[in-house]
């Protein structure tokens, strides 16, 4: 790309923002004229894409942010490296809950923003309903008062395409900002991941300065050379200028998303970067007493860290990497007793046959919110099963009374046994539990210790519980 020599000024880079099946991805096929969206499963795009065009003499670079709620992380990323942020929303379908999301990124980033109004194709848009639910998130369009300009498309049949560079352009030049080619390096990685090939590859947007092949990089105290830069179409290049995206190859490590390229890299987590080994493995799975333990292999580290930041609660990765799945991570599951989640991963026949050997479970996923929807059921069953384990007897409340002023819960024992002083989950019929011990059982009348499975008794709780006919009593002992 040659710099503009004219007025020196850089290309804007743009991000495109927004909910799912809102139309993003196929507004940069119809910007870029390539498909993109028949490459992505399920119609989602799963990482951060960098890609520049050329309009009117004049270059823009585009970076397209997953829409899926699992991407909100690496979304927010998308809209700190812009200088534009674009705010697409289906005039079919309006403001949904990862609109508001994205509206809160693009506030915190600070950035100019277009609103283009996409699928105004379809029968029954309504994009006055569209703009007045954006005015509501302080979104307001200029036909409305407001300093935000509102672009309607069509991708697909190319509406308003040229209308929506016409106004990035036009917003750009309201507060452009300088080319600084001979600046010192100032790059953001937009991507990282293993190619099987040619190694680590790492994908940046040059803000300031120029990246060249050949140029020395400082990393982690350790100088690596760049053997060579890789376009957005996959040319190969010798430099590249400020706004340019380019894949660099010469890394020995892949590094996380967000970091910077300057004299040295900068990585957010270096303990991430590092291979654990087979008694950190065991030594962590030793201590997640409570959660459920997972091994997780990935493509590239953008879905690592969008699987990371929306694990549940009680599940704990004990190991992640980029990469396929290898004999090694069969080993360490085995050891750790831990399944192994494989994202976009490979794993080989003979890996897959280790694996069943060692009774070890492969899970893979080409889709993260079905990955982190299955994790979601999956820590749901795993609080249920230990629940039960810990369940050491259960009665059915039949009859209530009032003795002296307490109440009774009149019960039948169903399964183990319940005693004098257990601590116990009083459950009511919509699932909600109470938390409880019991102050004594009688039977007969008679005060007893404890009573088994098929036999009757009065339970006094130490609180007064408001229970009711049909309640069960969980006992923990």
């Amino acid at each position: 790309m040659k710099k503009d020599t004219k007025n020196n000024i850089r290309p804007p880079v743009v991000a495109i923002l927004g909910h799912v099946d809102h139309g993003k991805t196929t507004l940069l096929d119809a910007i870029r004229k390539t498909n993109v969206v028949a490459k992505e499963h399920g119609g989602i795009t799963q990482h951060i894409g960098a890609y520049q065009v050329k309009f009117q003499e004049n270059y823009i670079t585009f970076i397209d942010t997953p829409g899926h709620a699992a991407f909100e992380k690496m979304r927010s990323r998308g809209a700190e490296v812009a200088d534009i942020a674009i705010l697409v929303v289906a005039a079919n379908d309006g403001v949904k809950p990862q609109t508001v999301e994205a509206i809160k990124h693009i506030k915190k980033a600070n950035v100019p923003t277009i609103v283009a109004i996409s699928k105004t194709d379809l029968p029954d848009i309504n994009i006055e309903k569209v703009k007045k639910d954006l005015q509501k998130e302080e979104i307001v369009a200029e036909s409305y008062g407001g300093d935000v300009p509102f672009v309607d498309v069509a991708a697909t049949k190319n509406k308003g395409i040229d209308e929506l560079l016409e106004v990035i352009q036009l917003v750009w030049q309201i507060s452009p900002q300088e080319s600084l080619p001979k600046d010192p390096l100032d790059a953001v990685v937009v991507e990282s991941f293993l190619d099987k090939h040619r190694g680590a590859i790492v994908s940046v947007i040059v803000k300031k300065g120029t990246l060249s092949v050949g140029q020395k990089i400082q990393v982690d105290n350790e100088t690596i050379k760049v053997k060579a830069l890789i376009d957005d179409i996959g040319k190969n290049i010798n430099e590249a200028f400020p706004s340019k995206p380019v894949e660099i190859l010469g890394f020995k490590n892949t590094l996380e998303v967000g970091s910077i390229v300057r004299q040295t890299i900068k990585t957010k987590d270096e303990s991430d970067q590092q291979a654990a080994s087979h008694s950190d493995i065991i030594a962590k799975a030793l201590e997640a007493k409570d959660k459920f333990k997972i091994i997780v292999k990935a493509d590239v580290l953008g879905s690592l860290e969008a699987i990371k930041e929306n694990l549940p609660e009680k599940v704990l990765i004990i190991s992640s990497a980029v990469g396929d799945v290898q004999s090694t991570d069969v080993n360490f599951a085995k050891g750790a007793k831990a399944p192994i989640i494989a994202f976009n991963t490979k794993v080989l026949n003979s890996v897959a046959k280790q694996a069943d050997q060692e009774h070890v479970v492969i899970r893979n996923y080409e889709v993260i919110y079905k990955l982190i929807a299955d994790l979601e059921e999956i820590a749901k069953s795993f609080e249920e099963t230990k629940h039960e384990i810990k369940i050491k007897g259960k009665a059915q409340i039949v009859a209530t009374f009032d003795v002296e002023g307490i109440k009774i819960a009149g019960s039948k024992v169903t399964n183990g046994k319940i005693s004098a002083g257990d601590k116990i989950i009083l459950r009511k019929e919509n699932g909600k539990g109470i938390e409880s011990e019991i102050l004594s059982l009688k039977k007969f009348r008679k005060e007893v210790k404890s009573v088994e499975a098929g036999q009757e008794c009065g339970v006094a709780f130490k609180n007064n519980l408001d229970f009711l006919e049909g309640d069960i009593i969980e006992s923990l002992g």
